[in-house]
């Protein structure tokens, strides 16, 4: 992503709408940048690549039940 981190997008989109469920799905986050996402933006599941189709569809249905 072009001129921001991911995790630094999750948090600016965390601190206009909190309410909003958080997933990141990434190659190339550290362990430092998930555990941010995770502490400051509310982050619901962090996906890593490759991931299954069956993870994705299951971290979905587990966000919109919230």
């Amino acid at each position: 992503m072009p001129g921001m981190k991911g995790d630094e997008f999750l948090v600016r989109v965390h601190q206009k709408f909190p309410k909003t469920v958080k997933i990141m799905l990434t190659g190339q986050a550290d362990e430092e940048a998930v555990k941010r996402a995770f502490d400051e933006a509310n982050l619901h599941r962090c996906l890593h690549k490759p991931w299954s189709e069956s993870e994705l569809i299951e971290t979905i249905k587990t966000a919109l039940s919230l």
